[in-house]
């Protein structure tokens, strides 16, 4: 049996690109593992120079230890920079964003004979991976043009899946164990706009969806939405988050980039600071204990004391329950890699930890507020992630006997620690535990 193994680099979407392929690969007979494999199929991430540089760094050491190992490179770095991927010592395919990475061309480069009902593989995915989670791409590219961000021109415009194809692949994953499925792609807030429609008509259709286990009873599952513009979501798709708690979970990660209006207007972004922050009043007024997640990006050029106050200011308005702050990094082909006045490596770092600081206090804060309230939890072992996006435990002898539920309706609580800020957010399972 042939052996592959395979990395993923970077987002949602390319994790989810990678389980294409490699279910592609696994219809076809091979067997998935990390050692010894005979093929390491690398899908890279060309956001910022680091995952470039550890995507081209693997790609080395997996020749130096093993020079018969055969490496496809794939995703957004192979079709930035393919010259220089084919220049690696072992990388024998090169396979970029486009036609080369479908799966049926994907077995083609690879060698494999192709029956003629291997031509006919339908799109998407059945299963993600041993996990309760699953991730499901409805879009992909990007018509926008934000001057630190390559993205577009890798991924190329925007283009959506089908309702039809979408609500297929839904109850493929659901039949398959999953309990939890996000919504993902390059830039989710524009689906449908090549199709004459608008995202919230996408999630209010499978919202509505019933699925029917091996018993004959419906499931009980949730979508989440991946990452959504602030200003995209619409009075239509805040009114389904609000009428479907559970089925869509009350979580919005909402890109902010920084919180200087003048940084943004630079950024080539689209709302100002004000704009931003009211629309994360609009929702917290609509729904009840949201969790609002960001991306931060700290060190663009021309980023000032002031400009990195503001930024601050914002995110303690904001009121995040988690932040992803990472540095600038210039791309080469993007208007900012060619702006003055770049901040210091030492000040990018300062920044950095004081803006860390205050969003692990913030994320404590959001915690502590949770606590007697409700929620749900997609369970993985003893511990789960509930629709606000936070780490649960839920004590598996609480729970009914018999077979361990996937998704629990739990009351919150912070238990443990020396101090508060310490405590352990658990679930104490209600009624039967298991959501009805």
């Amino acid at each position: 049996m042939r052996r592959v193994r395979f990395v993923t680099f970077g987002c949602k979407a390319n994790q989810y690109d990678t389980q294409v392929l490699r279910e592609a690969l696994l219809r076809r007979g091979w067997s998935e593992q990390r050692e010894d494999a005979e093929l390491v199929v690398i899908n890279t991430c060309t956001v910022t120079a680091e995952a470039g540089r550890k995507a081209r760094q693997l790609a080395r050491r997996l020749h130096r230890e093993d020079p018969s190992t055969r490496i496809a490179m794939t995703g957004c770095l192979a079709e930035s920079e393919p010259e220089i991927l084919r220049e690696l010592p072992g990388v024998e395919w090169v396979l970029g964003n486009g036609e080369a990475k479908r799966p049926v061309n994907f077995l083609r480069q690879l060698g494999e004979e192709l029956d003629p009902e291997e031509l006919g593989i339908p799109a998407g995915i059945t299963r993600f991976a041993g996990r309760t989670r699953a991730f499901i791409k409805i879009q992909d590219g990007c018509d926008l043009a934000c001057a630190y961000c390559i993205i577009p021109k890798v991924r190329g415009q925007s283009r959506s899946r089908s309702i039809p194809e979408l609500e297929r692949e839904v109850r493929a994953l659901l039949s398959s164990g999953h309990r939890e499925l996000v919504l993902c792609g390059i830039h989710i807030g524009h689906w449908g706009r090549d199709l004459g429609l608008s995202l919230a008509d996408l999630v209010g259709h499978l919202a509505s969806l019933e699925h029917l286990g091996s018993d004959g009873a419906p499931l009980e599952w949730r979508l989440r939405l991946s990452s959504i513009e602030a200003t995209e979501v619409d009075g239509r798709l805040l009114d389904l988050l609000r009428q479907h708690p559970r089925r869509v979970a009350q979580h919005l990660h909402m890109p902010l980039q920084s919180g200087s209006s003048r940084v943004l207007k630079a950024m080539q972004r689209w709302y100002d600071a004000s704009e931003y922050l009211a629309a994360c009043d609009r929702l917290r007024a609509c729904l009840d204990h949201p969790a609002f997640t960001a991306d931060v990006l700290v060190g663009f050029p021309g980023e000032d004391e002031a400009d990195f106050e503001q930024t601050l200011e914002a995110v303690r308005e904001a009121g995040f329950a988690r932040v992803h702050v990472f540095p600038f990094s210039a791309r080469p082909g993007t208007p900012a890699a060619g702006l003055p006045n770049p901040v210091q490596p030492d000040q990018m770092r300062e920044r950095r930890a004081r803006l860390g600081e205050l969003a692990s206090a913030l994320g404590r804060e959001y915690r502590r507020g949770l606590a007697g309230l409700r929620d749900t939890v997609v369970l993985e072992g003893g511990a789960g992630l509930s629709g606000r996006y936070q780490r649960v435990r839920v004590p598996l002898d609480e729970l009914p006997p018999g077979r361990l539920p996937d998704l629990v309706e739990v009351r919150l609580a912070l238990e443990g620690g020396t101090q508060e800020d310490e405590a352990e957010l658990v679930g104490r399972p209600l009624g039967s535990g298991v959501v009805a």
